[in-house]
């Protein structure tokens, strides 16, 4: 195999291997890519799904309030409590168009089909209100603690309905990122605080409308309510208080501590221990809300800030992955790179260098015309190589040089010899070889051939009158209108002096008459510049010879030719005259 072959081949395997390695690793990142923007989009779900639960949630405060008035359907409670449902039907209406099915792979086979209990949920807080509603519509006296509790419980069991699809999102953001877990888990536990929170506040409602001590049904619901409180409690502050946990989510769950623990915490036991008492609480289930919830937002706003910290910690593994992406392809174009530079180099500065000089080398040893050497790039060893066919090359093309110009010079000799330097012909020495050439192939092939005397009339008077320049410029004018007028190969030479000799092959005595007729006229049609401007005009005889009466040989037929050109001088010049069988010429036209 070449070696340029086997060096392209070899690099052509370097650049396939750094191709999957890099689309290898290109895969990894791209996967890790995939997967932080995967994360950072359940992170975004999760908190629909959380916000669509607070939404339910809060919708217990308004509703205990309007359940507990003195008034029947009071109106501000009626506004506040239309208020709440409105902004509980625009969360799960986000969260269900949140949880259309996807074609692009990146839920979970679970999540896929969990739309059902968005819809249930909807289903259940539409039948819950239509039974608060109707209970509302009562005197307060008339709305039975069971029923009371009933619907505080409905009202809960709507928030339930939603912590399977809430717990999905979790695991989903964690299987996509794993880093997000504690702050995903976090925000989970915070958020079912806050419900718990709340559904502790709306266990008192029943008590505070009728103000009277808590039923033992009331102290255990409330007791187990408190229980998941505490239980909720020290498994946030697992994933809180870690080792080097922001200053952020610190901050928040201290507030959490102070605002709802303690502050709150203080009014819940003054309510537990009035309920286990005599029942005179001193506040209505409104009253008893406007003290309650605020502190319970401090969950909420820890909820927020380590779903906010989940979210950034996705960003920054996207961007980490963006990097990773662009410093990859940024080494793999720079690898690329490298590979075709070397490639480039080492076909530049060797191989090509290289392929170029054993051309040149198998040129010069057919003795054929050599290619262009490439010019070295640099001073190395191939240019040495180069340099030294380079030197071998010159001198060959020196000696074929020299060996061109001998015999462009033998050339230029020969045709010398051969041609009359005045009017350009052939001269009487060229005639005769050539003219021997083509009797023979007349005698090989049967054809005949005429030969045609010229003699320009009164040539010396033309000289003695207007000079020699004007005759030598009348026979140049007068070679001129034969060489015009000759076949293809025919042949015409100065035969000498004023005299010019045609050969006609293919042709006889008929033929030759009518050739030597035309080129009569044009010669006396044609003249040259006189040296006073004036135009000079001359004739000329000739005389026809052919092969068919004469023989096919060129000393009868060119005499007897001359002979038929002197009897058309004596017959008065421009004349044409064939020549007969005794010698004598007859005149044919003048």
């Amino acid at each position: 195999m070449p070696l340029r072959r086997l060096f392209n081949l070899a690099a052509l395997l370097l650049a396939l291997a750094t191709s999957i390695l890099v689309a290898r690793l290109a895969t990894t990142e791209w996967q890790a890519y995939r997967r932080a923007v995967n994360g950072s989009q359940a992170v975004g779900d999760l908190r629909l799904a959380l916000l669509a639960a607070e939404m339910v949630s809060r919708e217990r405060g308004p509703t205990n309030g309007l359940l507990g008035d003195v008034n029947v359907l009071s109106p501000e409670r009626v506004r506040a409590l239309a208020e709440a449902r409105g902004r509980s039907d625009s969360a799960l209406d986000a969260l269900a168009r949140m949880m259309a099915p996807r074609g692009d792979g990146s839920r979970t086979a679970a999540l896929q089909t969990n739309a059902t209990p968005v819809a249930g949920a909807q289903a259940a807080l539409a039948d819950a209100r239509r039974q608060i509603d109707t209970l509302a519509g009562l005197a307060r006296a008339d709305r039975p603690p069971e029923e009371l509790r009933a619907r505080v419980r409905a009202m809960a069991a709507v928030v339930q309905q939603l912590a399977p699809m809430i717990g999905l999102l979790a695991d989903e953001a964690q299987q996509a990122l794993p880093v997000l877990n504690d702050d995903v888990q976090g925000a989970r536990l915070a958020a079912e605080l806050r419900e718990y929170a709340g559904l502790l506040g709306s266990h008192f409602t029943a008590a505070l409308t009728r103000q009277q001590p808590f039923t033992i049904d009331e102290r255990a619901a409330i007791e187990r309510t408190r229980g998941r409180i505490d239980e909720l409690r020290f498994l946030i502050e697992l994933r809180v208080l870690l080792p080097g946990q922001s200053e952020a989510v610190l901050q928040a769950w201290q507030q959490a501590g102070a605002r709802y623990f303690d502050h709150a915490g203080q009014l819940l036991a003054r309510v537990v221990a009035i309920g286990n008492g005599d029942g005179q609480y001193g506040l209505d289930p409104a009253g008893f809300a406007a003290a309650y919830v605020p502190p319970m937002n401090s969950l909420l706003a820890l909820r927020d800030v380590l779903l906010a910290q989940a979210e950034a910690r996705a960003r920054a593994e996207q961007a980490s992955a963006v990097r990773a992406l662009l410093l990859m392809g940024g080494g793999a174009a720079l690898l690329v790179g490298l590979l075709a530079a070397t490639v480039t180099l080492l076909n530049r500065r060797i191989l090509q260098p290289l392929a170029a000089t054993t051309e040149a080398l198998n040129a010069l040893a057919r003795n054929a015309p050599p290619p262009p050497l490439p010019k070295p790039a640099a001073d190395d060893e191939i240019a040495a190589v180069v340099g030294a066919v380079q030197t071998l090359q010159q001198a060959l093309q020196a000696r074929a040089a020299l060996a061109e110009e001998r015999d462009l010079l033998i050339a230029q000799l020969r045709d010398q010899s051969n041609t009359d330097f005045l009017t350009g012909l052939p001269n009487r020495r060229a005639f005769f070889e050539q003219a021997e050439r083509e009797i023979a192939q007349a005698i090989r092939h049967g054809y005949g051939i005429a030969v045609i005397l010229l003699d320009v009339d009164h040539f010396k008077q033309l000289n003695d009158s207007h000079g020699h320049a004007s005759g030598d410029q009348a026979l140049i004018e007068v070679a001129g209108v034969v060489r015009r007028s000759l076949r293809q190969g025919d042949l015409v030479a100065r035969y000498g002096g004023e005299e010019i000799v045609v050969l006609l092959g293919h042709s006889d005595l008929g033929s030759g008459l009518r050739f030597a007729e035309r080129l009569r006229e044009a010669i006396a049609s044609s003249g040259v510049v006189g040296p006073l401007g004036q135009v000079i005009r001359f004739t000329a005889s000739l005389g026809v010879a052919d092969s068919q009466q004469h023989g096919l040989t060129l000393p009868q037929l060119l005499s007897r030719a001359d002979a038929a050109m002197y009897a058309a001088k004596q017959a008065g010049r421009n004349r044409v005259c064939a020549a007969t069988l005794d010698g004598a010429g007859a005149t044919s036209a003048g």
